[in-house]
Order: structure tokens, then C-alpha cells, then sequence
């Protein structure tokens, strides 16, 4: 069936915005994952069957919300209805319900979408599938992309996420978050599947385009519906702040042609002054020795107040990557680290950290190590050397604007080797 444009716009957009609050009311109401996941999937079915006769609802959300709620109560009166049948045949229709209890009670936590990552977050299963589960669930990034993050391949992470999702549906007898203690127990990792959430929408991990904007929204609404809830947190306010910072520079990130830019060749002038100034007045009194947050926060502050990139505090940015790497060690943070001693000290002693990381290991599938390697070759005159490197860095790119910057820079550098054979 084709879709008029407008109609396929709107309900796109709606299965972006909308799918993890959907999910979150439903399953409020009905209390079983499955269910509710069904149940949301046939909502934007639904949606797109109506739609084009009756046209786009007013109220899309409650739409979506009112549709999926039926269809869960539908599949739960079918269940409830083989359920007496069976008992029936055993003899014992009183053990039976009545019909079906849905009920819709207010949390502790009245922000639906935030509600739904932090009943993804629970304890009883690996801290890795709470995440896995709360990216895709929650917040709607595809599986490819989800696979990029934990730098393991789409197959791995599609076996992972339904073994998470069996072992949170039979974690308990009812999802549910009883009070502020159990909130506050599961907090942290919903800190960390926001700021994954937000790094996934800054640089995505799949499709087309650099960014996925929509996801970015998304994370920057949960990580202010958190810094809400618990103010006084302070590794809270650093991923607002880290959040705002980082994209107050986005309007630079792309050139008038839509193609990638570098930090290092960006137009500061493009940058949101207004909400750089948001996310430094988030920091200002954060305490010194912070978790890994506010520690990526005050990276992206010096990045922030740097009038040029030869004046950035790069002495300050190397100690801030070392604070960061003792409480939250993880190659891709090396990375930044090796990137900033070269800055700070020369590309030759940021190229000998560089590959000391690359060969412990965990970087094989993430292009800006071999992009950041390929820059320090370059800048040591060994043009071949860093062809290669880029050409590496493109054959490992998630996204079509990633693997278009990527060739285009070995592109140059190929011409670079030419030029210089030329002169020799």
C-alpha cells in the first residue's frame, strides 16, 4: 500500500517521537512487556491502515495511546478466554477472573518516557542487556546501530536483545516501580542509556545521515526530565550540561554541502553561544574528582570556550581524559586521550599511544580510531600511510556521511602521494 507523502510523514515521525511513550502507558496498564510491545507494534499498524480513509487524528498521541491500550485488552480477554475454556475442561470454572483488571496507576516517576527507560534498567538482569533493552525499547534505535555501540556485530546484539527481554519478563511477577528506593537503585544505569542514547543521535550509527537529531531530542528531553527528578545529582547535571554543550556545536558539524567538518576545521562563529552558556552554568560549583559525566562535560567545556582549536587547553583536556579513564575505562575514551596528546605534545607521541590502544584491542569496528590515526600520519608527512588509514577508517563507517568523509580524505591524501612523487 502507498501512502499519500504527508500521511507517511506524520506516521514516521510518530513511530520515532512516539513508540517508547506508547509502550510506556501501555505497559503501565497491562503490566506484561510482550503484550504491550504487541500491542504497540499493531497501534502503528493500525495507524497506517486507517489513517489514509479517516485521515491523521488530532491528537496523535492519544490516538496511538487509546489504540494500543484496546488491542492490549483484546489479547489479554483472548488469553482470559482460553484460560476459562481450559479450566472449563478441567472442571473448575470458579478459579477463573472474572475479566480483565486493567488499571492505570500513577508512578513514582510521572514522565512516561523516562518511565519506561528506568523499568528497562532493572537490577535483575546484566547491566549490559538493561541498556541493550532501554536503547531499543525505550528509545527506539535500531538494532544495527545499538550493535555499533557495544562494537559487536548486528547478529550478536539481535540474540542478545531477546535474551533480555525473556529474562526481564520473567524477572518478577509484574513490571512495576514501587517507590523512590527502587528508582534511585536503577538511576545510574539510566544515566548511562541516555548519554549511549545521545551519543547515537550526536554521530549515528546507521543509515544515511551523520546524525539522527530525532534520537538526539530524545535524549536531551531525558536527561533534563532527570536532572528534574534529582537535581542535587551531580553527575546529572553534568549530561545535561555535557548534552548542551556538545550541541551547541552542531550547527558547525556539516559545511553548506552537507559534508562532514572536524572540530579542528569547524566554523565557531555557527556555535549556540546561548546554550554553551546553558551548559556552563550547569557545571559551574560541580566538585572537583567527578564521575565520568561531568568529567565529559568539562571536556566539552574547554572545547567550548576555545576562541581557535591552537588555543584550546590542551593540557587541561589531557588531565580531564586521564581523570576520566580511571573511572570509566573504555578504548574509544583512550582515543580522545591519544588525540589530545597530540595536540599537546606532538602527533608522533599522540601516534605511539594511538596504536598502543588500537592493539589492545576493541577499536576493530570503530572508524575514528583509524580517522584520528590517519590525521597524526598526515601531520607527520606520510601521506601513503594515512590513505591507508582512511581507506580503514571508510571500510568501517556506519553511516553513508561517515564513509563519504572518510573516502574523500583518502582521496587527498592519494593526491598527496602523487604530488610528491611528482616532485621527487
Amino acid at each position: 500500500m502507498t501512502l499519500p507523502p504527508a500521511i507517511a510523514e506524520v506516521a514516521a515521525r510518530a513511530q520515532r517521537e512516539l513508540s517508547g511513550r506508547v509502550l510506556a502507558i501501555t505497559l503501565r496498564s497491562v503490566r506484561d512487556l510482550d503484550i504491550a510491545e504487541e500491542a504497540t507494534a499493531d497501534a502503528f499498524l493500525l495507524a497506517l491502515q486507517t489513517w489514509p480513509e479517516r485521515g491523521v487524528p488530532a491528537s496523535v498521541e492519544a490516538w496511538l495511546v487509546t489504540a494500543a491500550r484496546r488491542r492490549a485488552i483484546d489479547r489479554i480477554r483472548s488469553a482470559q478466554s482460553a484460560r476459562r475454556a481450559l479450566i472449563r475442561a478441567a472442571g473448575d470454572l470458579r478459579a477463573a477472573d472474572d475479566g480483565a483488571q486493567i488499571s492505570t496507576v500513577v508512578g513514582v516517576i510521572g514522565d512516561e518516557d523516562l518511565r519506561l527507560v528506568v523499568l528497562c534498567c532493572d537490577p535483575r538482569i546484566a547491566v549490559t542487556d538493561q541498556v541493550a533493552l532501554t536503547l531499543r525499547l525505550a528509545c527506539g534505535v535500531p538494532t544495527a546501530a545499538i550493535a555499533a555501540v557495544f562494537l559487536i556485530s548486528e547478529t550478536t546484539m539481535a540474540a542478545r536483545l531477546t535474551r533480555a527481554k525473556k529474562r526481564l519478563a520473567a524477572a518478577g511477577p509484574a513490571l512495576d516501580l514501587p517507590d523512590d528506593v527502587t528508582v534511585d537503585a536503577r538511576l545510574p544505569a539510566v544515566g548511562h542509556v541516555v548519554y549511549l542514547a545521545f551519543t547515537l543521535g550526536h554521530t549515528a550509527a546507521s543509515g544515511a545521515e551523520l546524525t539522527d537529531d530525532d534520537l538526539a531530542d530524545r535524549a536531551q528531553y531525558l536527561a533534563r526530565a532527570l536532572h528534574r527528578i534529582r537535581p542535587a545529582d551531580a553527575e546529572f547535571r553534568g549530561l545535561l550540561a555535557l548534552i548542551l554543550l556538545t550541541r551547541a556545536r552542531a550547527a558547525a558539524r556539516v559545511d553548506d554541502d552537507g559534508q562532514q567538518v572536524l572540530l579542528g576545521d569547524a566554523d565557531r562563529s555557527r556555535w549556540d553561544r546561548a546554550m554553551i552558556q546553558k551548559g556552563l552554568s550547569l557545571l559551574h560549583g560541580q566538585p572537583r574528582g567527578a564521575g565520568p559525566m561531568s568529567l565529559q562535560a568539562a571536556i566539552a567545556a574547554e572545547h567550548a570556550v576555545a576562541p581557535t582549536l591552537a588555543a584550546t587547553n590542551w593540557r587541561r583536556i589531557v588531565e580531564l581524559y586521564g581523570d576520566l579513564l580511571m573511572v570509566d575505562p573504555s578504548p574509544t575514551i583512550a582515543v580522545g586521550r591519544c588525540v589530545a596528546m597530540a595536540r599537546l605534545v606532538g602527533p608522533e607521541r599522540g601516534l605511539a599511544d594511538l596504536d598502543e590502544v588500537i592493539g589492545l584491542g576493541g577499536l576493530d569496528r570503530y572508524p575514528y580510531a583509524f580517522g584520528a590515526r590517519a590525521q597524526m600520519l598526515a601531520a607527520l608527512g606520510r601521506p601513503a600511510e594515512a590513505r591507508t588509514a582512511w581507506s580503514a577508517a571508510a571500510d568501517r563507517a556506519r553511516t553513508d556521511a561517515e564513509r563519504q568523509y572518510f573516502q574523500a580524505e583518502a582521496a587527498n591524501s592519494a593526491a598527496a602521494v602523487g604530488g610528491s612523487a611528482g616532485a621527487s
